[in-house]
């Protein structure tokens, strides 16, 4: 690797944290009921499409944080033991809303699909 390909590599990185940042400082500015990391991702939706492609540093730097996505989880394990005792005392109900929420998730992805289908008349035909 170049020094000018770590330093692309690097301006990519400072990119999707800029994204990030200016996404929750507009959530926390605006009190929006949304997530500043979904508003951080619809800025650089925003921006990849008005560039219309991806660049390959930025291509490879996504790349490669998906490839390594399973570190991403360490600090919710690292919090779930943390804070086991309230995670027991209450498991019932963080069980009851885990299969919950998947259970309406499938469906919803589901029906979503069944809708797009009949929209794009790409349904198959239900009938004998």
């Amino acid at each position: 690797m170049t020094a000018r390909d770590a330093f692309l590599y690097a301006l990519s990185f400072l990119l999707l944290v800029a994204c990030n940042l200016a996404g929750g400082l507009i959530a926390t500015a605006l009190h929006l009921p949304v997530p500043g990391t979904v508003i951080g991702i619809l800025i650089l939706l925003a921006g990849l499409a008005a560039h219309g492609r991806v660049p390959q540093p930025i291509r490879r730097m996504a790349e490669f944080l998906l490839y390594h996505l399973n570190l991403f989880y360490i600090p919710a394990g690292v919090g779930v033991m943390a804070y086991v005792a309230l995670v027991r005392q209450d498991l019932l109900p963080i069980v009851a809303a885990l299969i919950g929420g998947t259970c309406l998730a499938l469906v919803a992805g589901a029906l979503a699909f069944h809708w797009t289908a009949k929209l794009t008349g790409n349904a198959p035909d239900d009938r004998p």
